[in-house]
């Protein structure tokens, strides 16, 4: 722990803290978002069989994203020529699951890559999150389907460091509206500051 030298008191309602605390955090060197929009045309043999009705009409479609199946992932890192500055591609895969009017689903692939310019000093990395999206399948008037995903994309650039705060102590939790068991909590919930 770090020794405490109290500022001024700006705010009658606001007290000065008892300590500082050094505490391990990500810190978020560069961030950006990004809208990416994937089209693919798939082979009706990619559905399953009797999903496509006769008169090939799009209403018998609906689709969804998987985000649990879906990935983002840093590809390659390639200096752009400006001090700490690199051209990070993220490779991205989504799952789009096409559900046919009779209850059957295919899940359908969709591939590409997007690269971006960010701050990226030595000793971070690169990271890449999907944050949300939409899909939409339409049958083609040649029988076959074409799958779309539009994506948010928070692309950034994190490192682990140790940072000083100016600290009130722990924050321990209230009870519970329910009625608890035991001591809740226990008196030795984190360990002694010292």
């Amino acid at each position: 722990m770090a020794t405490l030298t109290p500022g001024p008191l700006t705010d009658d309602w606001r007290p000065r803290p008892t300590e500082i605390d050094c505490v391990m955090v990500n810190k978020v060197y560069a961030s950006c978002t990004q809208t990416v929009t994937i089209s693919q045309i798939v082979h009706k043999k990619k559905l399953p069989p009797c999903c496509l009705p006769a008169d090939l009409t799009s209403s018998a479609l609906t689709s969804s994203i998987d985000f649990s199946a879906s990935t983002c992932t840093v590809g390659a890192v390639v200096p752009s020529g400006t001090d700490s500055i690199n051209n990070i591609t993220y490779t991205i895969a989504i799952v789009v699951d096409v559900t046919c009017m009779n209850g059957s689903t295919a899940s359908i692939t969709l591939y590409t890559t997007t690269t971006v310019p960010l701050y990226n000093p030595s000793g971070t990395t690169p990271a890449c999150t999907i944050v949300s999206g939409t899909s939409s399948a339409v049958i083609l008037p040649n029988g076959k389907l074409a799958v779309e995903a539009t994506l948010c994309l928070l692309l950034q650039t994190c490192a682990s460091v140790q940072i000083l705060v100016p600290s009130y102590g722990y924050c321990l939790p209230t009870e519970c509206q329910v009625a608890a068991v035991g001591v809740c909590p226990p008196s030795s919930l984190f360990p002694p500051q010292t």
